[in-house]
């Protein structure tokens, strides 16, 4: 069983839970991850910011990092995501806040399951999956 723990900061709820659950779910079903915990933060430019700096030696703001900590035999990572700048990639990309949400989320998911977008071939693969999964989250009216 995978454990899922979602936390929002004050103003950054733009998802429901239920929704993030789903979609962490069947992107981990997908992905052959039975075993783990999860961990989604919610928040915003300043504390990715924050986060950014201290953890990874970057000065500015992001839209996800993830933080895997355990692969195997279960799965744990945290995953932070900062819903401002999800919210401008959304009206960058027209498309809805929640599919830019799912978008970080699925992201986020892909890189603690060891998935690598550093290096141009792998990024190629990894947001093709990741826009697969989108797609099929969406589709299968498992994420909004």
């Amino acid at each position: 069983m995978v454990e899922v723990v979602v936390s929002h900061g004050r103003r950054e709820r733009r998802m429901s839970k239920k929704a993030v659950h789903r979609t962490v779910s069947y992107v981990l079903k997908k992905e052959k991850v039975s075993n783990g915990k999860i961990s989604l933060v919610f928040v915003d430019d300043n504390a990715i910011k924050k986060i950014n700096t201290k953890y990874l030696g970057h000065s500015w703001s992001t839209d996800v990092i993830t933080f895997p900590i355990e692969v195997l035999p279960s799965l744990e990572a945290e995953i932070y995501i900062n819903v401002r700048q999800a919210r401008r990639q959304a009206r960058q990309y027209r498309v809805s806040i929640a599919n830019e949400l799912t978008r970080l989320i699925v992201h986020g998911i892909l890189h603690a399951v060891g998935y690598d977008d550093r290096r141009t071939n792998r990024r190629k693969e990894m947001f093709d999956l990741q826009e697969r999964y989108v797609g099929l989250c969406f589709r299968n009216r498992r994420a909004i």
